[in-house]
């Protein structure tokens, strides 16, 4: 079976960062096993939708809707897959429309 590397784009989280609530985005990248780049990509998502830190640092708020993108995705030898997923995300604030020339 393939194997991929994967990365994916969460953006408009609510996220408690350090004790302050902020709209914030980033970027995680996922090894998976799968028959094809689709099972890849739902592969991918499932494992940071499940994941519990981003699940902690996560505020529920109903009139922010999350969403998780793939960027890139890279075939690779199945003996490049790590024994477990890499820790971690790289986190960045989301602007607001009015924001983008900052």
């Amino acid at each position: 079976m393939p194997a991929y590397r994967v990365m994916i784009n969460g953006r408009n989280f609510l996220l408690n960062v350090e004790g302050k609530h902020r709209r914030m985005g980033f970027y995680q990248t996922v090894f998976v096993e799968a028959a094809d780049p689709h099972q890849a990509e739902e592969k991918a998502v499932g494992i940071v939708k499940s994941n519990s830190e981003l699940r902690e640092m996560a505020i529920r708020d109903e009139s922010i809707q999350p969403s998780l993108h793939l960027t890139d995705m890279w075939e690779i030898e199945l003996s490049d897959v790590p024994a477990s997923q890499p820790k971690g995300r790289s986190l960045y604030l989301e602007k607001q429309w009015w924001q983008f020339w900052r």
